[in-house]
């Protein structure tokens, strides 16, 4: 009823009665009416307008997976809180649905350095997946920075193509600014130059957004683009060598076209080395590292003991800092009795995969792999399971790096057990964020 009011379907538009249904739907855990009444409270459409309970109704709405909210929400807190830090995360969660608005908006703020460590190339990726959707904002940003060489190799045939796509899109607030540098770059280029891009704008379509990663353009302006594309996940990995060797799973690496590995706001690229797609292993490799991982020796993993994880859960939800969760060993095997994974209860969740795990004196016996899907399972028995989580057995990694030519380091157990902070403070120095690009 609340968009009949609000569209004026089938009734008289009435702002007001829309507003008034939006809340008895949105009290009742709608996630769509929440986000329609958040927008109303911070427009003022048919109700006073309060940017608190703008927040609070987006807020709720941005907690049940909604981009359009979890964009509101963090444009919310960077206007009346000026908490840009949170903001970002709030648009990198919906960045992450392709959501081109809050895509453009985190690369706005990698640009300015507002809540994130300023990165003008980060930007640039963000500003291109959006500007790939038609986003007049995002394409004029990305232009300039084409034009100005910053973020990305100087390219006049670039910024004018970008350009003209921000002209297209009558939304774009910054016409004249993008006009103006659509002049100053045209004088400098030639008519071959021109032409080709005047070729690629009439073969140019938007993507949409369940596309809203784009592969490499070939054939435009120039040749493949040399700009890096999408983000479309994270993990986690563990170095396992001093010359930069990394494990983690086959499927945060495999199908990335560039894996980059983030320590704190320093990215570096990673080389994949190989990856065992059987295993659910994936072996990649940096230039050097100081500190790695130690493996369980020969002694055997017993049910029981205690366990704990570190890695990069939910990247832009939460904390950008490593996450440190404990638990017991559960089973020696894992579904349908796969003996080359074990079964523990120290909480995972997405950013996890390729989390190192060690045991009660720091060494490691296994690779997070993922988590039981709980819904599928409901509706299959009926029960909710909890917290039943697996990793891949630390000898079937240390098999697979054997088999790359790379020896681990290997110890008998401690005599006395390290507390969970202990064992964080270990592997804080070995274990890196992993980000996919395409």
């Amino acid at each position: 009823m609340g968009l009949l009011y609000a569209e004026g379907k089938g009734v008289k538009t009435d702002p007001a009665e829309a507003a008034r249904w939006f809340r008895l739907a949105a009290e009742q855990g709608h996630g769509a009416a929440a986000l329609n009444l958040a927008r109303a409270y911070a427009q003022g459409d048919g109700i006073a307008k309060d940017r608190e309970q703008a927040k609070l109704w987006a807020r709720k709405a941005a907690a049940q997976g909604l981009p359009q909210a979890q964009f509101l929400l963090g444009a919310l807190l960077l206007e009346t809180e000026k908490n840009a830090a949170e903001a970002a995360k709030w648009f990198r969660a919906a960045a992450a649905h392709g959501f081109a608005p809050a895509q453009w908006a985190l690369g706005e703020s990698y640009e300015l350095g507002e809540g994130v460590r300023r990165n003008e190339r980060t930007a640039a990726k963000w500003y291109e997946v959006a500007a790939e959707q038609g986003l007049g904002a995002a394409a004029g940003r990305l232009a300039a920075l084409y034009e100005s060489g910053r973020g990305v190799e100087l390219n006049l045939e670039e910024a004018y193509f970008w350009y003209k796509i921000a002209l297209r899109d009558a939304k774009n607030p910054n016409q004249k600014k993008d006009q103006a540098g659509l002049s100053r770059v045209q004088t400098q280029l030639s008519k071959a130059q021109l032409a080709a891009a005047e070729k690629a704008l009439r073969e140019w379509h938007p993507e949409t957004a369940e596309a809203a990663q784009p592969p490499r353009r070939k054939g435009k302006r120039g040749g493949e683009s040399e700009r890096d594309h999408g983000l479309v996940g994270t993990g986690t990995g563990f170095f396992v060598s001093t010359a930069g060797h990394l494990l983690t799973n086959h499927h945060v690496a495999a199908e990335c076209r560039e894996v980059h590995v983030t320590e704190g706001d320093k990215s570096t690229p990673a080389k994949l080395i190989a990856s065992d797609a059987a295993h659910d292993l994936a072996l990649l490799q940096v230039a050097h590292a100081s500190q790695t991982a130690t493996f369980r020796g020969s002694d055997p993993v017993r049910p029981g003991e205690s366990v704990v994880v570190v890695g990069f859960p939910l990247s832009g939800l939460l904390t950008s800092e490593p996450i440190v969760t404990a638990g017991i060993v559960n089973a020696l095997a894992g579904p349908r009795d796969d003996r080359s994974r074990l079964q523990m209860s120290a909480p995972i969740q997405p950013g996890n995969s390729g989390s190192p795990l060690f045991d009660g004196s720091g060494r490691v016996i296994g690779v997070a792999v993922g988590t039981l899907n709980t819904i599928k399972l409901a509706q299959a028995t009926g029960a909710i399971p909890e917290n039943i989580n697996f990793a891949i057995k630390g000898e079937e990694a240390q098999a697979f790096l054997k088999s790359h030519g790379v020896a681990v380091k290997t110890a008998a157990a401690e005599p006395q057990q390290l507390a969970p902070a202990a064992i964080a403070d270990r592997a804080l120095s070995i274990t890196l964020r992993i980000e996919c690009w395409k």
